[in-house]
C-alpha cells in the first residue's frame, strides 16, 4: 500500500500483500484506521530501537523455552493417555463383574410417589399434632413417680426395721430357750446351785435369766453334776449345743421369703390404682381416645 503524506513530510512505500492484509485485519479488529496501526507499529519499533535498557531476546533462550514447552506437552499427553487407559480398564473390570443378564429396579411410578407423599403428609400431621393432653399426662407421670419414690423409701425403711426386730426377737428367743434347757437339765439332776467353771462363783440356777454366768458373763454350755461326794456341781462354759428350731418356730411368720417379697414390692415402687391417670388423646387419624 502507499502511505499518506504527513504535514511534516511523509514517506510512501509499498507493503507486501500479506503484510498489507495483516494491517487491514488488525485495523478492522481494533476498530482503527490503517494509518493508526502503521503509526503505532513505527512508534513501537522506534522505542525498541532507541531504548538502551531493552535486552534483546537470545535465540538460544527461545529455543530452550520452546524445548521445555514441547517436553511438558509430551509429558502431559503421556499422562492423559495413561489416565484414559486406566479408566477404560476399570470400566471393563466393572462390566465383567456384573452378570450379563442383570437388570435394574424400575423407577417408582408417579402414582406411587404421590401415595408416599400423602402418607408422609398424614404422618407429619400426626407428629405435629401429637397428644392433645401431653402436658397433663407428663405432669401426672412425674407426680406419680415422686409419690412412688416416697412410698418406696418408706417401705424400704419399714423392711429394714422389721428385719432388725425379727433378728432381735430371734436372739431373745434363742437365749430364753437355752436358759430353759439349762434349768430343765438342772432340775432333772436335782441341782439348784452350781459353780461356774470359769470364775468359780456359785450360781443359783432358779434365778438364771440368760445362758451365761451372772458374775463373769461367760456363756454356759451345760450343767454337770458333781463326780464325788466332796465335789460340787459345775456349770461348764463354752458354746452351747445346737437346739431344735424352737426359736425359729416362734418367728416363722416373718421368714426371709416374706421380707424378700416386701423388698421386691418396694423396688417396684408399689402398686396402685392407675385408673385416674389421664389418657393420651391421639390426633390426626380421627381415632377415639384410648
Amino acid at each position: 500500500m502507499a502511505s499518506e503524506d504527513h504535514d511534516d513530510g511523509g514517506v510512501s512505500f509499498a507493503l507486501p500483500d500479506e503484510v498489507d492484509d495483516w494491517v487491514a485485519d488488525t485495523a478492522d479488529r481494533r476498530d482503527e484506521t490503517r494509518d493508526d496501526v502503521c503509526r503505532r507499529l513505527v512508534t513501537a519499533a522506534h522505542a525498541i530501537a532507541t531504548d538502551d535498557e531493552v535486552d534483546p531476546v537470545d535465540r538460544d533462550d527461545v529455543d530452550d523455552l520452546q524445548g521445555q514447552l514441547d517436553a511438558q506437552r509430551e509429558e502431559f499427553v503421556e499422562l492423559l493417555e495413561d489416565v484414559r487407559s486406566r479408566v477404560v480398564q476399570v470400566k471393563r473390570e466393572t462390566d465383567a463383574k456384573a452378570p450379563a443378564a442383570h437388570d435394574h429396579d424400575e423407577y417408582a411410578t408417579a402414582e406411587a410417589v404421590a401415595d408416599l407423599e400423602a402418607d408422609l403428609g398424614t404422618l407429619e400431621e400426626t407428629v405435629t399434632g401429637g397428644f392433645d393432653n401431653f402436658e397433663d399426662v407428663l405432669e401426672h407421670l412425674l407426680d406419680r413417680t415422686d409419690d412412688l419414690e416416697d412410698r418406696s423409701t418408706v417401705l424400704a425403711t419399714a423392711v429394714v426395721d422389721l428385719r432388725d426386730r425379727r433378728d432381735a426377737l430371734a436372739e431373745r428367743e434363742r437365749r430364753r430357750a437355752e436358759t430353759e434347757r439349762l434349768k430343765l437339765a438342772a432340775n432333772r439332776l436335782g441341782i439348784r446351785t452350781a459353780t461356774c467353771e470359769e470364775c468359780g462363783s456359785a450360781v443359783d440356777l432358779a434365778l438364771l435369766t440368760r445362758p451365761e454366768c451372772p458374775h463373769c458373763g461367760r456363756t454356759i454350755a451345760e450343767v454337770a453334776a458333781k463326780s464325788s461326794i466332796f465335789g460340787s456341781h459345775t456349770l461348764e462354759t463354752g458354746e452351747p449345743p445346737a437346739l431344735e428350731s424352737h426359736a425359729q418356730t416362734a418367728v416363722g411368720s416373718t421368714s426371709d421369703e416374706v421380707f424378700e417379697a416386701v423388698e421386691a414390692d418396694a423396688d417396684d415402687g408399689g402398686t396402685g390404682d392407675e385408673s385416674d391417670a389421664p389418657t393420651p388423646n391421639r390426633t390426626g387419624d380421627g381415632e377415639a381416645n384410648r
